[in-house]
């Protein structure tokens, strides 16, 4: 009996897919495909993360895994850059980068270990290559870009576990590689448009002119008319605060052997991570960071509350000069930036962890919270335009997982639009010839916009405008995912319904009879055929539907829990930030 070989596939590079192979290749995820078409018709190892016990299993294994390593890198960076900072100063500065990549890494270490339970693999090829070892990124910006995009990155990342681990269950083809930019998903787009240059430069005009802030806001999540409303109140006026944009260069990565990470690994992964950790980490916390750290000490001396909803995450300098100021005291306000009902995993509460109070839209859930209007839609009016289209508002998270949170993550992307697809189907016609669907970061990787394609056309795929056009235009807005969009869609006041896959979104069971309530009242819907069903019945004149007292009553509701904007808005975040500088 002639049994046929068996070829492993970890990533999307062409080079790996064993053309000409005498057997068959196996895909160890959807995203092996994605670059290629010719391919989707391969075997495919079943994703691990649809065993949502599991996940949540490992949820909690790695927030505590992710304490301990913290632990272990703030002794470690103390004692190469010489300081005595508490652990609280470094998850400041590091946290996002940490728990993103202590996810990622157990991602791929549990991808492997599932595949190999599945199947017994013959060989896999391995690329030779000399740039991995120069690929320690700049910033935490630059990891993350590695780990949800680049390709050859992760491909190093499971030819590493496949060597350590796996070399008596496969067999190595090694050959040259040189890798190229082809070889990562193109999200970025760093140009900078006109308008975006000019406030830089006002705003560094702004910057001459007013030197005693006493509170710095950071991608606040404001809009100017808003920010300017609070900030007057106490003689402030909104800025950008480019200082934070600035671009500092980076030194090259040296060896790192006098950075010894003591931390006692209970398995075969925590060890696998304190061995390759060290040369992982972003430049701005060891080579770079005594440059970051000299330019932030100078700027804002008298700065006494921080404020962001975002820059907390991404921007190195700013979370360099957020930790300085804690560490003198100061206090670090986090808003929440998006969102409905409280999600259940996400972030290891890192939001909740980092700050002296931590805003919240919906009801409180933690002791730090405190909960003021949605800071992202103050300030807006409800739609008053009449639109034609039903708007389907896609999902599309990153091509390679990036970080353990409740949601669509991963090759779950690909589940979530069939269902969509699913919906789109079993339409009346009158209705289909309506639909425009709105991916919602059609770079990710995943090609959800071809999957739409293939069954409305591309011109029923629509990028053009805001997506507050997109609501306006629109008769009824179908969101995909519970979180800021399905939020912003209910507050514009057109008629909307959410249909999403249940078993991939976990929310604190203080939400569950809120949930019923939008259930009951035809808002929440988890079947397609369902939701479409209730598409045909009210698409003449949906807003029949949406004024029903039952629907009303559980719209009221929702703004009840989840985030509701008084009229009264700029003297609660007035006062707000008054208090703050009292106290």
């Amino acid at each position: 009996m002639n049994i046929q070989k068996k070829l492993l596939v970890t990533t999307a590079i062409k080079e790996t897919f064993g053309s000409g192979y005498d057997g068959e290749s196996i895909f160890l995820g959807e995203w092996c495909s994605i670059s290629d078409t010719n391919a989707l018709n391969n075997r495919i190892v079943n994703s691990y993360l649809k065993d949502r016990e599991k996940f949540e299993k490992d949820y909690y294994y790695l927030e505590q895994f992710y304490e301990r390593l913290l632990d272990a890198v703030t002794k470690s960076l103390n004692l190469y850059h010489n300081t005595d900072y508490q652990s609280q100063y470094w998850r400041v500065i590091l946290g996002p980068w940490l728990l993103s990549y202590v996810s990622a890494i157990w991602n791929r270490w549990e991808n492997l270990r599932n595949a190999f339970e599945e199947y017994e693999f013959d060989e896999t090829i391995i690329l030779d290559s000399t740039t991995f070892e120069q690929m320690t990124p700049s910033y935490h910006s630059d990891a993350i870009d590695l780990i949800a995009n680049s390709h050859y990155w992760n491909h190093c990342i499971f030819a590493k576990i496949l060597k350590e681990h796996y070399k008596k269950k496969v067999n190595f083809i090694n050959i040259p590689y040189d890798e190229k930019n082809s070889n990562k998903v193109n999200c970025k787009n760093n140009r900078k448009s006109y308008k975006h240059l000019i406030a830089i430069l006002f705003d560094k005009m702004l910057g001459l002119l007013q030197t005693n802030e006493k509170i710095v806001i950071s991608s606040g999540y404001f809009n100017f008319i808003s920010l300017f409303k609070i900030l007057i109140k106490f003689g402030q006026v909104p800025r950008l605060y480019s200082e934070f944009d600035k671009i500092i260069k980076m030194p090259k990565a040296s060896s790192r052997e006098e950075i010894v990470l003591a931390i006692e690994g209970d398995s075969h992964f925590e060890l696998f991570v304190k061995n390759n950790i060290v040369s992982d980490i972003p430049i701005a916390y060891v080579e770079g960071f005594s440059d970051i750290k000299n330019n932030v000490q100078h700027i804002f001396k008298k700065c006494e509350v921080i404020f962001s909803a975002n820059s907390y995450w991404h921007n190195d300098l700013f979370k360099v000069f957020c930790a300085e100021k804690v560490n003198l005291g100061k206090k670090m306000i986090i808003s929440q930036h998006g969102g409905a009902f409280g999600l259940k995993y996400s972030k290891f509460r890192h939001e909740d962890r980092i700050s002296n109070i931590h805003i919240v839209w919906h009801n409180i859930l933690f002791k730090n919270q405190m909960r003021l209007p949605p800071n992202k839609i103050i300030g807006r009016d409800k739609s008053k335009i009449i639109g034609t289209s039903l708007l389907i508002v896609g999902f599309e998270s990153s091509l390679y997982l990036g970080q353990y949170r409740t949601g669509s993550i991963g090759p779950l992307n690909l589940d979530d639009c069939y269902q969509k697809i699913d919906f789109i189907k079993t339409l009346n016609s009158d209705i289909m010839s309506s639909i425009i669907v709105r991916p919602q970061h059609p770079s990710r990787g995943w090609g959800i916009d071809r999957h739409y394609s293939n069954i409305i056309g591309n011109e029923r795929i629509s990028y053009k405008g805001s997506l507050r056009d997109a609501y306006d235009d629109s008769k009824i807005i179908v969101c995909s995912y519970p979180e800021t969009t399905f939020f912003e869609a209910l507050h514009s006041g057109k008629p909307t319904i959410l249909l999403y896959m249940k078993e991939n979104w976990d929310f604190h069971s203080e939400f569950s009879s809120l949930i019923s309530i939008m259930e009951d009242a035809n808002i929440l819907f988890t079947n397609p055929v369902a939701a479409s069903n209730h598409i045909n019945k009210i698409w003449d004149n949906p807003n029949y539907w949406w004024n029903l007292p039952k629907v009303v009553n559980a719209r009221e509701e929702f703004f009840d829990q989840c985030g509701r904007v008084d009229d009264n808005w700029l003297d609660q975040w007035g006062d707000f930030f008054k208090e703050q500088l009292i106290n």
